[in-house]
């Protein structure tokens, strides 16, 4: 199951998306620079810590 990862330092967010079906993933996560990113459910099975991510 392929997932998604996507880090936005402007808008200081991650975004994840995963389960896709057909043309579109059906599990979507967004999460504030800070907090954690639970991946822990999917194939990359870690939880992402954000606290030290660079802003831009």
């Amino acid at each position: 199951m392929p997932v998604y990862f996507v880090v936005d330092p402007r808008q200081r967010k991650c975004h994840a998306y995963s389960k896709p079906e057909k043309d579109a993933y059906t599990v979507r996560l967004t999460v504030t620079f800070g907090g954690d990113v639970d991946l822990t459910g999917t194939p990359v099975g870690v939880a992402l810590k954000t606290h030290d991510f660079p802003r831009d």
